[in-house]
């Protein structure tokens, strides 16, 4: 498990100091970076067909963003997809499994993370 912050838990906390390539990236992202909403859902219960029922805690980061979206015409009408890349600091909270993250109201189902020293690669689908 990784802190939401470097440095949030004091000095040997399960990460030595960053590369400088991620502070810069970290610099570049509090002046340039977009907020992003990232959301961790939780399986709570499961309703009365089975299905699970999910509960959501949420906490802001900063990122670059590409979003490449598309409309698909399907027999009651059209659907609006898309998939969105963010480049993040190696440190955030973030993983594949039970992972969303949210852009000026779209929510987009995290799929593929990529980690380098200098930062993270995440890349999402459009929820329908």
């Amino acid at each position: 498990m990784m802190s939401f912050t470097y440095g949030q838990f004091g000095t040997g906390f399960q990460r030595t100091r960053p590369p400088a390539q991620a502070l810069r990236l970290r610099e570049l992202l509090e002046t340039r970076g977009r907020d992003i909403t990232i959301i961790q859902l939780t399986e709570a219960s499961t309703d009365a067909y089975g299905q699970p029922v999910h509960t959501d805690s949420s906490y802001t980061e900063k990122a670059f963003l590409s979003i490449k979206g598309q409309k698909r015409d399907l027999p009651p009408g059209a659907i609006k997809t898309g998939r969105i890349r963010l480049f993040m600091v190696p440190w955030a909270a973030m993983g594949e499994e039970g992972f969303e993250v949210e852009v000026d109201g779209v929510r987009y189902r995290v799929t593929v993370i990529t980690e380098t020293g200098a930062y993270l690669e995440v890349e999402g689908e459009r929820k329908a």
